[in-house]
């Protein structure tokens, strides 16, 4: 496997680079200057020299003749060498004395990093609760702290409802099994059932897998949301009118009015999911009214949402239950939810519609005369 190197050494060794680069420039520059100084330093001192050998003679009695031009000229040259080897010498002593001073100094700086990853390292699903601490008082340190803090935050919490979602289906699916495996027993010890018995076992059986159908059928289209492809053009009052024509049977079971107002908007969307939605909420809003009520269902819009108001002449949601009829499994009237058939997750798939099109989904009134909710949808969700 490939090893990378680290960000200790990836800092030293661009800021040797960087040294270098600098002192080999300085260096290039300045010997140029001072060669060329050199040269006509060297080139007025030839200019004034004779041109005529100069005999010396050592301590043998040895006659050597020199010329003064060569000697100066010479002289220029091998200083100009030293000179070249020189600013080599103390670049490299620069480099490495400042590569190591930055490693240092580098590690220094990056060891609240370091705590922070073995901190990091140590999170666990069961401790995520558990905040990561600083020491550090750098700024870009302490934003990614408190950010991860968050990030953990909101990963407590996605765990959690995932926890309790995993418990709720659990349940939902296992009580028709579990309904359906009591009345089977009891169905056995009969030892002379009659065709009453039977249709009696039989229906309880159809209803029971008509229960768990649902169930599964509801959780399918949660996992499917993220996949659903959202490019359609749609008219929130041609969709709405759809919905109503599905559910006018639904409602005059009850003698429920369906009333659409006038209004009109239009977004970029999932044409099926914002279907379910607008279906989901005038069908609760049907088996949850009262008997010859009215549902009413107005749309508007402004700048960036599209919206859906609807109101019904039920009894009313208690203010507490506001936020929670859009979790999964939640009902306010348990008993009456089952009776209807409904497996709490209705509204909750609303919800995970409207943030998937950049929207949410709210109960803006309620009393004991009625409630009306709102389904906001961003108008652009390409």
């Amino acid at each position: 496997m490939k090893k990378h190197l680290s960000l200790r050494w990836k800092l030293t060794l661009m800021t040797a680079f960087m040294v270098v680069t600098a002192c080999l420039a300085i260096c290039f520059f300045i010997s140029r200057s001072a060669i060329l100084y050199m040269d006509e330093i060297g080139n007025s001192a030839i200019a004034i020299l004779p041109n005529t050998d100069i005999p010396t003679t050592n301590s043998d009695e040895i006659k050597v003749v020199l010329n003064p031009k060569s000697v100066v000229a010479d002289t220029v040259k091998n200083t100009q060498i030293e000179f070249w080897i020189k600013s080599l010498a103390i670049t490299l002593i620069i480099t490495l004395t400042v590569s190591f001073l930055m490693y240092l100094i580098v590690g220094y700086a990056l060891y609240p990093l370091r705590e922070l990853t073995l901190q990091i390292e140590d999170i666990q699903a069961k401790n995520l609760k558990k905040p990561i601490l600083s020491k550090s008082n750098s700024t870009e340190i302490e934003r990614l702290t408190l950010a991860f803090n968050r990030l953990l935050l909101r990963l407590e919490e996605t765990f959690a409802t995932q926890r309790q979602f995993s418990a709720n289906a659990a349940h939902e699916l296992r009580t028709p099994l579990a309904v359906m495996s009591t009345k089977f027993e009891v169905f056995e010890k009969n030892k002379n059932p009659d065709e009453a018995d039977y249709k009696e076992a039989i229906g309880m059986a159809r209803s029971q897998t008509d229960r768990l159908s649902h169930v599964i059928d509801i959780l399918l289209e949660m996992t499917e949301l993220q996949s659903a492809p959202k490019s359609d053009s749609i008219s929130l009052s041609e969709i709405t009118e759809e919905v109503i024509c599905d559910l006018v049977a639904v409602a005059e079971k009850k003698n429920i009015s369906l009333v659409q107002d006038d209004g009109e908007a239009r977004l970029t969307g999932s044409d099926t999911l914002v279907y379910r939605a607008i279906y989901n909420l005038i069908e609760n809003a049907i088996k949850y009214n009262k008997n010859d009520g009215k549902v009413s269902i107005a749309i508007t819009e402004d700048e960036d949402f599209a919206k859906v108001i609807i109101t019904d002449t039920g009894s009313g949601i208690a203010k507490e239950d506001w936020d929670k009829i859009f979790e999964p499994f939640f009902r306010v009237d348990k008993s009456r939810s089952r009776s209807m058939g409904g497996a709490g997750l209705g509204l909750a798939l609303v919800k995970e519609i409207a943030v998937r099109h950049g929207g949410d989904v709210k109960v803006v009134e309620s009393s004991d005369r009625g409630s009306s909710i709102e389904l906001s949808l961003s108008k652009n969700n390409n």
